[in-house]
């Protein structure tokens, strides 16, 4: 017990509680086969995309963060690739393009960074200064495949032609 008292023993049996803690909670969502499916992640993306962030008068902001609406989901080939960007960051992509840069999209995928074993990627531009402007992230199921990227980026694409249209 003694050792228990000392800083060093108190601090393994708090780690150690809270081990047992997040193991629980893992085995929890692992059990739930709602929060872990396909149609779950479809069904978040259907909540946040932007018209229905509108439709639900929650407004959408410079900085709120929202699905574009053309993510492709589904459980047979088990494909995953959906964007996620905000006004904020897709107006950098339109400041870059209005200063007469040549727009440079920079993409990078880490593959497996989530438990689901899906690749994020990030995708964004850079200034005259070649400081990095994030415009967009975006999940999908392998960094390998062509098809995801291409999608990805024309999702990308579109939503900077929304926000060029708003912004004339």
């Amino acid at each position: 017990m003694r050792a228990l008292d000392s800083k060093p023993g108190a601090d393994a049996l708090k780690r150690y509680r809270g081990y047992e803690k997040r193991k629980g909670d893992a085995e929890g969502r692992e059990g739930d086969a709602a929060l872990n499916s396909y149609a779950a992640v479809e069904q978040w993306c259907k909540q946040n995309k932007r018209s229905k962030l509108v439709e639900q008068d929650k407004g959408v902001k410079d900085h709120t963060v929202y699905v574009v609406s053309d993510w492709m989901i589904d459980s047979e080939t088990k494909w995953v690739t959906y964007v996620l960007t905000s006004e904020k960051l897709t107006t950098n992509l339109w400041h870059i393009k209005e200063s007469g840069m040549p727009v440079i999209l920079c993409v990078d995928t880490t593959h497996r960074l989530v438990a689901e074993g899906h690749s994020v990627f990030v995708c964004g531009v850079r200034d005259i200064a070649q400081k990095f402007h994030k415009v967009a992230y975006g999940v999908q199921h392998s960094d390998k495949a062509v098809a995801p990227n291409a999608h990805m980026l024309r999702m990308v694409a579109k939503e900077y032609l929304r926000v060029k249209e708003r912004m004339q």
